[in-house]
């Protein structure tokens, strides 16, 4: 059954490919400057990613206790605030894709050591028809593999994402997707065959997305909380 209890929450989620010249220096100030200043402000917790298999070569995903609390007065103030040095770190990120969402459905618990990510845009389809075709019978679905820890489903509100991009410096040229699903299990073997049973199932062929789905493979690279805080 579905976690209601989870589904008021909000996530922040990144999607964006790091040169392997500057990987490990965008890793070292992720994790001890830029992580650290979002976990303990309005984010319970924080993730990093890197591709397993997919497009992006990295992805972050950042939730809070609602998808309101996304426009925290003190996070805004961090987007409207950003030095010298984070500018010319932005020239690091390409191809990036920025969502700010609310949890729609979660079934089970946990986090995985590996993650599957299919980004999808509704194209010309209605929203409603895409929506519960992924909360009725892929994420049920994708819930009863034995190996698939957790499943859930982030939908985008592009108001969330108008009114950081009224505040923030950089960013406002990010892409965005309209729903993703994320998929929480252990061994990418799993992942994998999970994945494949999607495009298999007739109620995800019958939207014809096409090109308008990514599927990614993720494995974490690491996590943070607020309770880590020392």
């Amino acid at each position: 059954m579905p976690e209601n209890n989870r589904t008021s929450r909000g996530v922040l989620a990144y999607w964006f490919d790091i040169a392997p010249q500057v990987t490990e220096e965008w890793l070292h100030w992720y994790l001890h400057d830029h992580m650290p200043s979002r976990v303990g402000t309005t984010f319970l917790s924080g993730r990093c990613y890197e591709r397993i298999q997919g497009n992006a070569s990295h992805m972050v995903l950042f939730e809070t206790s609602t998808s309101g609390a996304l426009l925290d007065p003190a996070y805004l103030a961090l987007l409207g605030k950003v030095s010298d040095e984070d500018r010319q770190r932005r020239g690091w990120y390409a191809n990036p894709v920025r969502v700010t969402c609310r949890v729609v459905a979660r079934f089970g618990r946990g986090t995985g050591g590996v993650l599957g990510v299919i980004r999808v845009n509704r194209g010309g389809r209605a929203p409603d028809d895409v929506r519960q075709c992924l909360v009725n019978e892929v994420l049920p679905a994708l819930s009863r593999h034995a190996c698939i820890g957790s499943v859930w489903l982030v939908e985008n509100d592009p108001e969330l994402r108008a009114r950081m991009d009224a505040v923030r410096v950089t960013g406002h040229r990010d892409g965005s997707s309209d729903w993703a699903m994320l998929i929480e299990a252990g061994h990418d073997k799993d992942l994998a065959a999970a994945m494949h049973d999607i495009a298999e199932m007739a109620s995800w062929r019958v939207l014809e997305l096409g090109d308008h789905a990514a599927f990614d493979r993720y494995r974490l690279l690491y996590t943070m909380n607020q309770v880590d805080e020392g």
